[in-house]
């Protein structure tokens, strides 16, 4: 009898503890959903943390603190540089969002290391473009790094803006899904390079050919200038024929 009582509480002390154990993950479960709803909501409608507004062409410009008035001549550059895409197209209308924190620019872009000079989501309806901290009159943008940590502004944003074009022609599942080569090589093309000088570039590609890490924008680069300038592809035949990307990074390694 008293093993059936001892027993009995045992159950009972088990069930407590994972009923107590199955709340503290309902609640868990449900913080973290909401907390991702709210920030996916902050990545739709960010405009709410920002006092001030510029709008110019296509572009409205977002910054926490007054604009500086060079960013017309900075969007002038961005226009030359999408002029010369045939996937240009005035229903795109970037909003940019000047952070000027690389904090709070590690928060929304989701990077701990915030890496990248800017961010755009393409899997969210919006043509939010997300700046790291900038210097506009010079022309600059800056990423927490210890090397290659500047830009330019307008190039950014034109290879940011590019990814839109490219979702707007293609479609949202067919941008997702396409090589990253094709996206991000045409994208630096629009921006009219890449972060490393074409010196760097190519010497990080012949030294280590097999492995991309630190240039693997560069090779983008590459290949499709080479595609679009030496082959004389079109833009179109680009994103919809298919290549052997092994045999394309040798060919153009070899010429460099």
């Amino acid at each position: 009898m008293k093993s059936f009582f001892s027993s009995a509480v045992a159950s009972y002390r088990e069930y407590r503890a994972a009923k107590k154990k199955s709340k503290a993950y309902r609640i868990t479960r449900n913080v973290i959903a909401l907390a991702s709803v709210a920030f996916i909501l902050l990545l739709c409608f960010p405009q709410l943390l920002f006092a001030h507004e510029l709008s110019y062409n296509n572009f409205k410009i977002y910054s926490p603190e007054p604009i500086d008035p060079n960013v017309t001549a900075v969007l002038n550059k961005v226009e030359a540089k999408l002029a010369s895409s045939p996937l240009k197209n005035d229903e795109v209308k970037p909003r940019v969002f000047l952070i000027n924190n690389f904090r709070l620019y590690s928060m929304l872009s989701l990077y701990l290391g915030a890496n990248s000079f800017a961010k755009g989501y393409a899997m969210l309806p919006t043509d939010n473009i997300f700046m790291n901290k900038s210097d506009i009159a010079k022309d600059l943008v800056f990423r927490n790094a210890s090397a290659n940590n500047s830009r330019s502004f307008s190039g950014v944003i034109a290879h940011e803006t590019t990814h839109l074009l490219i979702r707007k022609k293609f479609g949202y599942w067919r941008n997702l899904t396409m090589p990253a080569w094709k996206k991000e090589g045409y994208a630096e093309y629009v921006a009219g390079g890449s972060t490393l000088s074409y010196e760097t570039g190519v010497k990080m590609w012949k030294d280590n050919p097999t492995d991309g890490t630190g240039y693997q924008y560069f090779k983008y680069y590459m290949l499709v200038k080479y595609l679009l300038e030496q082959e004389k592809i079109s833009v179109d035949d680009l994103f919809n024929r298919d290549f052997e990307v092994a045999s394309l990074e040798e060919k153009v390694l070899s010429t460099l």
